[in-house]
């Protein structure tokens, strides 16, 4: 997991539009360290894209795709364990929700990653401590103050960049 502090927002969050934050903890299914992470927080689930069966429809508008199959995929959520740990464990903030994940439809568009949105540090480093093998973030950054650092995957310390 990676751990980005700037000006964050999700434009399609599961509470229902756009969602303004300052953290984003990212996972990535495919670089070295992640994979684990990736595995035991996510899984697929079958999702059926409207926009790309509408697409299909109006180029053949003769042919009968109503059992094709066109418009559906499986897309990477996070596991419904994470899921309730994140509405148990990160409290609202006067504003409301602390925390978010995409809606299904943000989702579907980021096959090779997820971000999970807060408010608070203490929320993002607690559910990387509770949830990651490493119980550190990979990757570091805090934008406002230029601190940039990567997790040594051996010595499990970091270095600065």
């Amino acid at each position: 997991m990676d751990y980005l502090k700037n000006h964050c927002w999700c434009s399609d969050s599961n509470w229902g539009g756009h969602y303004d934050c300052t953290i984003i903890v990212s996972l990535s299914s495919y670089s070295e360290g992640y994979r684990e992470d990736w595995d035991s927080l996510t899984c697929k689930v079958d999702y059926f894209d409207k926009d790309v069966y509408d697409s299909y429809v109006a180029r053949y508008p003769e042919r009968d795709l109503a059992d094709s199959g066109l418009g559906w995929k499986q897309i990477n959520k996070l596991k419904p364990e994470v899921m309730y740990w994140l509405e148990a464990n990160v409290p609202d903030n006067k504003e409301g929700k602390a925390w978010c994940v995409g809606s299904d439809e943000y989702i579907a568009r980021d096959s090779g990653g997820m971000s999970v949105f807060f408010q608070r540090r203490s929320d993002a480093m607690k559910f990387i401590k509770t949830w990651s093998k490493w119980k550190k973030p990979i990757n570091y950054c805090q934008y406002f103050t230029d601190v940039r650092k990567t997790l040594d995957l051996k010595t499990l310390k970091y270095i600065e960049r």
